[in-house]
């Protein structure tokens, strides 16, 4: 890979020829205006030379044609905003400055290694997983295979190894479920109850190939099922993805920027910090940008082809799914007003270039990292830690996408119910009844994956969306939930009593919408309710009995109760 002194000499390089071709543009713009100054596009363009010049240069060891860039920028910008006539001297000062400009790029300049330095790169720890299998020649292939992915294992051969490994809580953990001291499911199941347990990604091994046996998997909180003989790249790949997702990417960038030097160097020191970059160099393209490739950040320079970055920005905050999406304003403009403006328009940042490589990537950090954590805020139930209903339904769509992608993927919808909650509520109040609910969303998390989407659908109401998993499993799985929450005992100023739901489950087919798969979850939760509560009910067994049609009104979800 190359050095970054390496690559900060290629895009040097790559300036200096790119600025020599656009002085010759700059230059044919000054000669149409000094043969007819009354045409203000022209100036226009002649700035956007010259904003390019002052953004770029000092980066790639040339402050002398940023400092001319900048001079000269303000001049055109000046003269753009009173909608005056350039006048004779306007037009030999921009010619001068050109010239400047164009001496200064063909001087010696000192290497851009010297005035620029390499971003921080921060290098995240390996990833450290407990292998909990007595099978010797199993733990070596599997240490084999983890070191040879950069990982740190630790191998224990029971169960109650396993626990003492597990005072330092591990980024994930293999085991097999058949150990000489006892489960590996019950090993799984402790994990899962620690306060830090709901984090290590989780793959369980076992000789047996039943659905029973994969539905335990599941029922005690594994995110991976493998048999015996095992797939190990298989594994491997399955352990990657769910560890990845917890140690999360480090973001997406999207920068605004019609300048391809500043566009290169942008690149490479967000790159080079581990971050996913798309340039969108046109801003008629900006909303095809923002819609496919999600970005975390949005990097905005504010003169723009056609457009100003406050005129994109101000578009951004009309749409409430980027509420949080933060924006850095990244240009030339360092005045007071500039600011101002950029404010008002909805930026969070205002950065001049040239800006300092670590400075853009501690304010990049810093805001992604802000904006994850207000996104978590709106996307979670305050009381329960589940997505809230507007985020369950965002993945829910999600789903539904993927199955017309891939027909062959199994989903289900499982709408769950508590039973005679107002009754909880009315006989020892609210906030008994706020347990019960948390009692609820607790057991879901520990008992389902980090890949299964949990959410609080509304009051009493949650809905779950379980993946690669078939209806009669989804079945087994929710029955085996429903018969652990009847067990528990909820306290109530010195007595206790137990609580039931009901459920509904419907599986995704490739004829349903977002709206049919709802309705088929609600209407088998209906007819739950309607059997007696506390069961669970496929919408399959539903198939010739008439259901009125549609999505329940409010008072059938009153009758539900």
């Amino acid at each position: 890979m190359p050095s970054w002194d390496d690559l900060i000499e290629e895009l040097r390089a790559e300036f200096i020829r790119g600025s020599l071709a656009r002085l010759d543009e700059a230059e044919r713009l000054l000669g149409l205006l000094e043969k007819d100054a009354s045409d203000g596009e022209v100036v226009r363009d002649l700035m956007r030379r010259f904003h390019a010049f002052a953004g770029s240069g000092s980066t790639y060891g040339f402050p002398g044609v940023t400092r001319l860039g900048e001079e000269a920028e303000r001049d055109t910008f000046a003269q753009v905003r009173s909608g005056t006539l350039p006048a004779p001297a306007d037009l030999q000062r921009w010619r001068a400055a050109l010239e400047a400009i164009r001496r200064e790029l063909l001087s010696e300049a000192p290497a851009p290694s010297a005035t620029v330095a390499p971003p921080p790169r921060v290098i995240p720890e390996p990833f450290d997983i407990l292998v909990v299998d007595e099978d010797g020649d199993g733990r070596r292939t599997l240490v084999r295979l983890l070191e040879d992915e950069g990982m740190s294992p630790r191998t224990v051969r029971t169960k109650a190894e396993a626990l003492c490994a597990l005072a330092k809580t591990p980024d994930g953990v293999i085991t097999d479920i058949r150990l000489s001291d006892g489960s590996g499911y019950a090993l799984v199941d402790h994990l899962r109850s620690l306060p830090q347990g709901e984090g290590p990604a989780v793959v369980v091994l076992s000789m047996h190939t039943g659905l029973l046996d994969r539905v335990e998997a599941i029922h005690c909180g594994a995110d991976a099922y493998f048999e015996k003989p095992v797939d190990w790249q298989a594994l491997m790949r399955r352990l990657h993805h769910v560890l990845e997702r917890r140690r999360a990417e480090s973001g997406r960038v999207l920068s605004v920027e019609d300048d391809p030097d500043q566009a290169s160097f942008l690149r490479v020191v967000l790159e080079s910090a581990g971050y996913e970059v798309r340039i969108c160099a046109d801003p008629r393209h900006f909303e095809t940008d923002l819609v496919s490739f999600r970005p975390d950040l949005v990097l905005m320079d504010i003169i723009l082809p056609g457009f100003k970055g406050y005129d994109l920005v101000r578009y951004i905050r009309q749409d409430e799914r980027y509420a949080t999406l933060p924006v850095l304003y990244l240009t030339t403009e360092g005045q007071i007003q500039a600011r101002i403006e950029g404010t008002r328009a909805g930026g969070d940042e205002h950065l001049v270039k040239p800006v300092a490589p670590s400075l853009l990537l501690w304010a990049v950090a810093a805001r992604i990292e802000r904006s994850r954590f207000l996104k978590s805020l709106l996307d979670r139930d305050g009381l329960t830690r589940l997505l809230t209903h507007t985020a369950f339904l965002e993945r829910a769509r999600t789903a539904v996408a993927h199955k017309r992608r891939n027909l062959h993927r199994s989903s289900a919808w499982v709408m769950i119910d508590l039973d005679d909650f107002k009754a909880v509520n009315d006989q020892h109040g609210h906030p008994v009844g706020d347990r019960v609910l948390v009692s609820l969303s607790a057991l879901l998390r520990r008992r389902l994956r980090q890949s299964d989407t949990i959410g609080r659908y509304g009051g009493e109401e949650f809905a779950v969306l379980i993946e690669d998993l078939p209806e009669e499993g989804a079945v087994r799985l929710v029955t085996r939930l429903l018969a652990e929450f009847a067990a528990m005992q909820h306290a109530a100023e010195g007595s206790t009593f137990r609580a039931t739901f009901s459920a509904g489950i419907a599986m995704l087919v490739a004829a349903m919408d977002l709206d049919d798969w709802r309705r088929a979850a609600d209407e088998a939760l209906y007819a739950a309710k309607a059997a007696g509560r506390n069961r669970v009910v496929a919408a399959s067994a539903l198939a010739g009995q008439s259901l009125s049609p549609g999505p329940p009104s409010t008072d059938r979800r009153r009758r539900r109760a």
